[in-house]
């Protein structure tokens, strides 16, 4: 699905194929109440290069896991096709939304789910049983798992019937850990108790659970109410299927952004850029999930962290946070091609959530996963706010897709907030302004783009909330919420200490 965008005096709307989005209400504040800032009381630094992410950062890579086969015996759950108008947003924001909420009563209580799990004996004492959910006409399906009792020492392990091979696994302590961080950020309910499996590219999904040798199966109080539907293909193509491409042709991503979006494999101005920012996918508490584009932070220790930058209006909660999967160099082969580069990567173990706030609309995360070598951890400038006729460019995954840039220039000063329906609400400001006026003389932004950066010689200086640029409309403008800002204001505690 794809959303275009259009402006009106003093309104930025959003509309989809069929209904307008509305701007969900965002609340300022932080997540993490962890400063990590050794004591400092300012920052130690304004501005800062990027780095690229050596493989010394990352610990050894796991051993994938193995298919236990015949082993496992599987509780098969069909849900019937979904009603083509619930694949259509209506109420949810700029955040591009590509799945939505489907109740499943076979498994709805722990009751329910400890009936459907059969459990079978392992040589080694383990205990194993799988539970299988399909949404009929589904790209992709995650799986809410609500956890009463989960032992630590249990491993939740998810794939799809297509690739039983392409394992996912988590260990219960592991996810123990991600509820508890739910809690510990004020979350409650379903919300904060609710594991999302990761979104594995196929319209079934497996959880298989493998309890310890000596651990009663009652100890396991898990129940799977809800999936969310993703509607939206976002699987990238397996080795097998990048191999055949080389031949065939295959593997091919449609390319559903406006004509006059950029790719960035066409130029070479942005490379060290480029390799900072992802795609990124959510679920929240209500069961639907969302597309967002966001960007790694440089920061001063040196120490590789993490940091990811995006928007509040795309991730303010602890739990959305925890369901985020990030897809890193998700961008054309070679120019203008549809076929994905072979070192695609996901990363689907979340985040943790810093600092949120509406005043610039940003968020800052901590990856909780780090993503693949050679990545580049982006540099930023907080030293003074952007001047009108600065040239800046943008870098991002417009309705989800490869990697598109945009060029244009900073054309003034912008007081934003979320107003009512479906609009946020803009007003000519001045260089006390929260957010940045820009007009793209190449490319444009579309639903996808939201949260991703804006970059100004090499260094990011805010951003996207949203606004009316679009291949139909070449002059709108777009709105970003300012670096310098949200750093003065909190996040120099993580990148500057």
């Amino acid at each position: 699905m794809k959303y275009s965008k259009y402006a009106v005096p003093g309104l930025l709307w959003t509309t989809g194929v069929a209904a307008a989005l509305a701007l969900a209400g965002c609340g300022g504040g932080s997540g993490s109440d962890d400063d990590d800032n050794g004591g400092a009381t300012k920052p130690s630094t304004y501005i800062l290069d990027s780095v690229v992410l050596p493989a010394s950062a990352i610990k050894s890579a796991a051993v994938a896991p193995a298919s236990l086969g015949a082993s496992v015996q599987t509780r098969f759950v069909v849900l019937p096709e979904l009603e083509a108008e619930k694949t259509v947003a209506s109420d949810n924001g700029p955040a591009q939304q590509i799945g939505t909420q489907r109740a499943v009563a076979a498994t709805s209580t722990v009751a329910q789910t400890q009936s459907a799990l059969q459990w079978s004996s392992l040589a080694n004492g383990q205990q194993v049983a799988a539970i299988n959910i399909q949404s009929t006409g589904a790209y992709g399906l995650r799986a809410g798992v609500l956890v009463d009792s989960l032992p630590d020492g249990a491993q939740l392990r998810v794939y799809s019937q297509e690739h039983p091979n392409a394992i996912v696994e988590r260990s219960g302590a592991e996810v123990n850990a991600l509820l508890a961080q739910n809690r510990k950020a004020g979350e409650t309910g379903a919300a904060a108790n609710t594991w999302w499996t990761p979104d594995v590219g196929a319209g079934d999904t497996t959880v298989e659970v493998v309890l310890p040798a000596g651990t009663d199966a009652d100890a396991l109080r898990i129940s799977i109410p809800v999936v969310s539907h993703i509607y939206v293909n976002l699987s990238l193509p397996t080795d097998a299927e990048l191999a055949e491409a080389a031949k065939a042709d295959a593997a091919k991503v449609v390319d559903t952004s406006g004509a006059c979006n950029l790719d960035a494999s066409c130029t070479n101005n942005y490379q060290t850029e480029r390799n900072a920012v992802a795609r990124m996918s959510f679920t929240r508490s209500d069961g639907k999930s969302y597309l967002c584009t966001g960007t790694l932070l440089n920061n001063t220790k040196g120490d590789f962290a993490p940091y990811f930058i995006t928007g509040n209006h795309c991730i303010s909660t602890q739990s959305s946070a925890s369901s985020m999967q990030t897809a890193w160099f998700y961008r054309s082969s070679s120019c203008n091609s549809s076929v994905p580069g072979a070192n695609a990567a996901l990363r689907n173990a979340g985040a943790t959530l810093l600092y949120a706030t509406a005043s610039t609309d940003s968020a800052l995360l901590k990856l909780n996963e780090m993503p693949p070598v050679g990545v580049t951890l982006a540099g930023w400038d907080a030293r003074t706010a952007g001047q009108v006729g600065d040239a800046v460019y943008g870098l991002h995954h417009p309705d989800g897709n490869l990697l598109k840039y945009s060029v244009g220039s900073v054309v003034g000063f912008m007081n934003c907030t979320a107003g009512s329906g479906t609009s946020i609400t803009c007003s000519t400001g001045d260089s006390n302004s929260s957010f940045y006026s820009v007009r793209w003389s190449q490319g444009t932004t579309e639903g996808g783009s939201s949260g991703s950066a804006l970059f100004r010689d090499g260094r990011v200086i805010g951003n996207l909330y949203g606004g009316g640029a679009s291949c139909q409309a070449p002059n709108a403008s777009d709105f970003y919420g300012r670096f310098d800002k949200v750093f003065s204001d909190r996040i120099w505690n993580w990148l500057a200490s």
